[in-house]
């Protein structure tokens, strides 16, 4: 056995043509990846690549909002390129996606803003996706460089049946930055800005008499379930002069960096806010909490340490107003608000990399996520989820000559808790509306259920061209609630290095 592992050792090591894939060169400088474009000159390695590329999935063992069978074709190219006094990098992505028998969320990401609408009618999705980030760097002087950095990504969004609905989705952010470096030091600083919205323009044609429902979800899946239409679920609100249900957030924050040598660290901090509703008619607001914080370890032998760490604090309120309308002129009149959800995020990652050039690529990985939830729609009667989720694993890339072979390994498990109190307060409550127990659960299971995930490829390499192939498999353990344990995604790609 060790004389056949030697023997493709000396093999890749003197038949190797390719290069190193752009997403290790990308990894291996971690100003790359920062908020700070001005540390991408603290790497001399350029890179670059453009495919194009097919995906197919198919299974059951997916979340509430996707399809069990869908297809999607796109192309992309990114680069990272180093001149005298200049340093670009930049990437652009298209996708289409078809997706079929699509219900769920409406939104284009779901789980991205405290409230959801749902709807239950399994129909044709169509999605189109524009992504674009471009960053620079600059030298100012002998000590200091200058960069910023920009990521710009527009989707439309379209199902083709009632209760059908068209989404678009704009998300834009900025982020200046400055460097200071002197000798193995450099020390950063950046700002960040964020903007997105998004429309979800629901209508109905068909000529059936059936009532397609709606649920609005305000979270822990308590809400609204009525018909489309009506006042709950705020998907018709042409009385009001709004056209379809709009949601939008802006975002401002700081990021700061330190390097000594190879050991690269990363703070930030953002205050994002939020609303439902535009016009002068806000139905919520909500506030959050951004921090994040990563540590990279480059150690020359090949060996590198990651760790990155998140937290986000999220609050959401409803609005208690009144319309008013006098002479033909319609007011809001607000009186206050009160919350109705509240939610506590913490992501870790840690993810240790050995790489030997034009020979292989390993990586083993761990992830946890903690999730605390709380509803207080009818305060003081409080409804709490605490959810934990985990996964480990790894992959690994072997050159071989022309050939290029991958594979990966990873298992998720979770556990989530539920409680139940009221808190002390003079306040007289109702029943707590109803709850889409059904997606509640599957969702709960989905997240949590034991999952293993299996991956292969192979990439065939000609010249500065290449042709890949790969697949993955993951299979649920002991479902209830999710109808089908196995999904499989294949996809086959044509690129050129460049």
């Amino acid at each position: 056995m060790k004389r056949i592992l030697l023997l493709l050792l000396v093999f890749s090591a003197s038949t190797a043509v390719a290069q190193d894939r752009f997403d290790y060169v990308e990894r291996h400088n971690p100003w790359n990846r920062s908020l700070n474009a001005a540390g991408i000159r603290r790497d001399t390695v350029s890179n670059s690549y453009a495919d194009i590329h097919f995906v197919k999935e198919n299974g059951g063992m997916t979340d509430y909002s996707s399809s069990e069978s869908s297809w999607m074709i796109g192309a992309r190219t990114a680069s990272i390129r180093h001149f005298n006094r200049l340093s670009f990098a930049g990437s652009f992505s298209y996708d289409y996606f078809d997706g079929r028998d699509m219900c769920g969320s409406m939104f284009v990401r779901p789980g991205c803003y405290p409230v959801d609408v749902l709807e239950f009618t399994p129909g044709r999705k169509i999605r189109e996706n524009y992504a674009f980030s471009g960053a620079v760097s600059t030298v100012l002087s002998e000590n200091w460089d200058l960069g910023a950095r920009i990521n710009f990504e527009a989707t439309n969004l379209a199902k083709r049946k009632d209760l059908r609905h068209r989404n678009t989705r704009l998300d834009l952010e900025v982020m200046p930055g400055l460097l200071f470096h002197k000798g193995v030091w450099c020390a950063g600083v950046a700002y960040i800005y964020r903007k997105n919205n998004e429309r979800v323009s629901a209508k109905e044609i068909g000529t059936s008499a059936e009532s397609y429902e709606a649920f609005f979800d305000k979270g822990l899946s308590f809400g609204v379930l009525e018909r489309w239409n009506g006042n709950g679920t705020h998907l018709d609100e042409t009385g009001s002069g709004i056209s379809g249900f709009p949601v939008g957030e802006q975002s401002h924050g700081a990021g700061i960096q330190l390097q000594y040598e190879t050991l690269f660290g990363e703070v930030t901090l953002a205050r994002r806010t939020g609303e439902t509703g535009e016009k002068g008619l806000f139905w919520h607001d909500y506030e959050a909490t951004d921090f994040g914080a990563n540590l990279s370890w480059q150690i020359k032998s090949g060996h590198a340490l990651r760790l990155n760490y998140s937290w986000t604090k999220l609050d959401n309120s409803e609005n208690i107003f009144t319309r008013e309308t006098i002479d033909g002129i319609t007011t809001t009149i607000y009186y206050g608000k009160t919350p109705i959800f509240s939610s506590r995020e913490s992501n870790l990652n840690l993810e240790y990399e050995f790489h030997k050039t034009d020979c292989w690529n390993m990586r083993a990985d761990f992830g946890w996520r903690r999730t605390d939830r709380q509803s207080t729609l009818y305060f003081p009667r409080v409804k709490e989820q605490q959810m934990d989720e985990f996964v480990f694993g790894g992959d690994a890339l072997f050159h071989l000559g022309k050939w290029e072979l991958d594979g990966g390994i990873h298992l998720r498990k979770g556990d989530f808790e539920e409680s139940a109190f009221e808190a002390d307060s003079d306040l007289e409550t109702g029943e707590y509306p109803v709850q889409l127990t059904d997606y509640y659960n599957y969702m709960n299971e989905y997240l949590t259920a034991t999952r293993l995930n299996l991956s292969l490829g192979v990439r065939r390499n000609i010249h500065h061209f290449y042709v890949d192939i790969s697949a993955v498999y993951e299979h649920g353990f002991d479902l209830r609630y999710v109808a089908q344990p196995n999904r499989i995604r294949a996809v086959l790609s044509v690129g050129y290095n460049f």
